[in-house]
C-alpha cells in the first residue's frame, strides 16, 4: 500500500474519492480530499477538546505530516491516483446502500468494500433514484422507513428502469402493520429477500452473495 493511500484511508476519504472520480472525474475528487483535510484539522483541534487533549494533539499531529505530503503532491499526481485506483475497481460488483442512519451505512459500506465490492451509499430513496442513474449497481440493499422517500417507493421507480433489479430490504420495522401493509406484495410478487435489524454481517454476506450469484 502507497502511502498516498494511506494518508486518504486515514482521512476515511479513499472510497469516496473513486465514487467520485469514476462518476465525475478526478478534479472533484481531489476538491473533496483537500476540503475533507481542513475540516478535520477543525475537528481535532486541541483548544476544542480539553477533557481530551492528548488525543487531540497527536491527532493534529498526524494530520499535520499528512497535509505536509499532500501539498507536496501536485494534483497530477493525486488525479493519475485517482484513476488508476478507480479502473483497478471497475470490475467489481457495485453494490448501492440506501439507509438513512449514516453510521449503519458507512458499516454496511465498510464490510461490502471488504468483501470486494464497489459501493455507494444514499441516505434516502430520492438520493437512491438520483445514485442509481450514474453508478448502475448489481445489488440494491434499501431501508424501508426513510425521509423524502422511503424504499418500496424507490424501488417501484426503479423496476421502471430495470424490471429484474435485485434487491435486499433492511428494516427494524418488518412487524409493523404499516411495513406489512406495503411491503408484504412487494416481497410476495418479486421475492425480494430481508433482513430483520439487528442482523449479523454473515447474515448480509450470505445474502449479497446469493443475489449476485456467487
Amino acid at each position: 500500500m502507497s502511502q498516498l493511500e494511506q494518508d486518504l484511508r486515514y482521512l476515511g476519504v479513499l472510497e469516496k474519492a473513486r465514487q467520485i472520480t469514476a462518476e465525475l472525474g478526478p478534479e472533484a475528487a481531489i476538491r473533496y480530499i483537500r476540503h475533507a483535510y481542513r475540516l478535520l484539522s477543525k475537528v481535532y483541534h486541541p483548544d476544542l477538546h480539553q477533557e481530551n487533549r492528548r488525543a487531540a494533539e497527536e491527532g493534529q499531529r498526524r494530520l499535520n505530516a499528512l497535509k505536509q505530503r499532500l501539498d507536496a503532491t501536485s494534483d497530477e499526481e493525486l488525479g493519475s491516483f485517482l484513476q488508476t485506483s478507480a479502473r483497478s475497481r471497475a470490475g467489481r460488483p457495485r453494490v448501492l446502500i440506501v439507509e438513512d442512519e449514516i453510521c449503519l451505512a458507512d458499516n454496511l459500506g465498510d464490510l461490502l468494500i471488504m468483501e470486494g465490492h464497489q459501493v455507494a451509499t444514499a441516505p434516502d430513496g430520492l438520493a437512491g433514484l438520483r445514485l442509481h442513474m450514474s453508478f448502475r449497481p448489481e445489488l440494491v440493499i434499501s431501508d424501508i422507513l426513510m425521509p423524502i422517500m422511503d424504499g418500496v417507493e424507490m424501488v417501484r421507480a426503479l423496476r421502471q428502469r430495470d424490471p429484474e433489479i435485485k434487491v435486499i430490504f433492511i428494516s427494524g420495522f418488518f412487524g409493523t402493520h404499516s411495513i406489512q401493509n406495503s411491503l408484504m406484495q412487494e416481497l410476495v410478487r418479486f421475492g425480494y429477500p430481508r433482513l430483520a435489524k439487528p442482523f449479523r454481517p454473515s447474515q448480509l454476506l450470505e445474502l449479497v452473495r446469493r443475489e449476485l450469484g456467487g
